[in-house]
């Protein structure tokens, strides 16, 4: 869901792991590194492709999250910082 924050979409994904849990589903955590990161939105697309392909061997759920939240507060202290610039003004002339 593109409208939502990653922090958000991991909440829910932890929830529905706990509830397939709760009703006896048990999933490997290699297939629930897949799944999380099917179920990424498009605009993560590139950051899959280099969590996937750019690591030899598996990556667990633990690292997915992980790199997701870090992505997600560097993202925000961007924005943080881009709020609190000040801008130049430059003045043509003699």
């Amino acid at each position: 869901v593109e409208n939502k924050s990653v922090v958000e979409q991991l909440e829910e994904f932890n929830k529905i792991i706990d509830d397939l849990a709760n009703i006896d589903v048990i999933l490997e955590d290699e297939d629930k590194t897949f799944h999380l990161l099917c179920a990424l939105p498009r605009s993560l697309e590139n950051f899959k492709d280099a969590l996937l392909y750019g690591k030899e061997g598996t990556i667990t759920l633990d690292e997915v999250q992980s790199a997701l939240r870090t992505k997600e507060l560097t993202k925000l202290r961007d924005l943080r910082v881009d709020d609190s610039a000040e801008g130049l003004n430059v003045a043509r002339g003699r």
